[in-house]
């Protein structure tokens, strides 16, 4: 198939950029394979099924974007390319990538609403940064076919900005202090919703999730931890050996700033070695203790010294 392609003022040659998104398409048209110094490929919002292995012609190509077509299989020529770093694939039919995908130059796979399991995902978070979830992007907004290319790039952009700047906050606690957990949470939103930080605690992990290597992912991850301390924190064996010694060996190694919050007494704080650091609240005056106005107070200054640390790192 031969689709007309006119870019005016310029020769084959000069054209780094095309956009033939929502035309119809049922195919790559031949002749974008004219074009050999594409750096740049918008195809989205279009019916292509398949893509063909010309696409190996197109060797400076540094950004594919086939989001919301009817793709199934991947072509394994796609990840031969040289120089291709983006592919978005996102709103189409695939369920797995080839083999070649992780011995290729990709940085950045959006594969959101494909029917891909969450094993196939964490493979491919091995390789590159993957965007999956529709949460907090302008996708989750609009239906497939309303996204646009420009917004498409503006997800990118994105995501490559959350990658250097969301402080992600790890809360460990005693499923006996859920209570506690909905109060802290509560208080964190909007810091969610203004400054961007990403909140893990262990609610969030979903039956098919393998739970340990979430946790310890998110441990990882972590800038600040906030920690619900008491008798029932520490008489977990799990919190206190995969979660609060990891905590605590990454405070000392990678700067991971520790807000331990006292929720009821308890005469180990210093065994656990949290007396080191700063909490909103003193052990002679845990949350279990106060009244619900001094309780919002207390969380309100925890979020304020979370604030403070965020704008820091700006």
């Amino acid at each position: 198939m031969i689709y007309p392609i006119e870019v005016k003022g310029k020769t084959k040659k000069q054209v780094t950029k095309l956009n033939l998104s929502g035309l119809g398409l049922t195919s790559f048209p031949e002749n974008i394979f004219e074009y050999k110094n594409l750096t740049k490929l918008v195809l989205s919002g279009n019916r292509i099924k398949s893509i063909p292995k010309e696409i190996l012609y197109l060797k400076k190509l540094k950004m594919l974007d086939l989001a919301n077509n009817d793709i199934k299989v991947l072509q394994s020529a796609v990840f031969k390319l040289p120089k291709l770093m983006t592919l978005n694939v996102y709103g189409n039919q695939i369920r797995k990538f080839p083999k070649q995908v992780f011995v290729s130059n990709i940085q950045k796979l959006i594969v959101g609403e494909n029917p891909m399991d969450e094993e196939e995902v964490a493979k491919l978070e091995t390789l590159c940064d993957v965007v999956c979830s529709k949460k907090e992007s302008v996708m989750s907004q609009k239906s497939p076919e309303e996204i646009t290319p420009i917004e498409m790039e503006k997800v990118i952009k994105i995501e490559e900005e959350k990658k250097g700047k969301t402080q992600s906050i790890f809360i460990s606690y005693s499923h006996k202090d859920a209570r506690w957990l909905d109060e802290v949470k509560t208080h964190l939103k909007p810091l969610e919703r203004y400054y961007g930080i990403d909140e893990w605690d262990d609610q969030k992990l979903r039956t098919s999730d393998r739970w340990k290597v979430e946790i310890s992912k998110a441990l990882n991850n972590a800038t600040i931890a906030v920690l619900l301390f008491s008798p029932y924190f520490m008489a977990s064996d799990f919190i206190v050996n995969n979660e609060l010694q990891p905590l605590l060996e990454n405070a000392d190694k990678k700067g991971l700033k520790i807000m331990p919050v006292m929720v009821s007494p308890c005469e180990t704080i210093k065994e656990s070695g949290l007396s080191d650091f700063q909490a909103p609240n003193g052990p002679d005056k845990t949350l279990v203790e106060m009244n619900e106005g001094d309780v919002h107070r207390t969380l309100s200054k925890l979020v304020k010294d979370i604030k403070s640390i965020i704008e820091k790192k700006e």
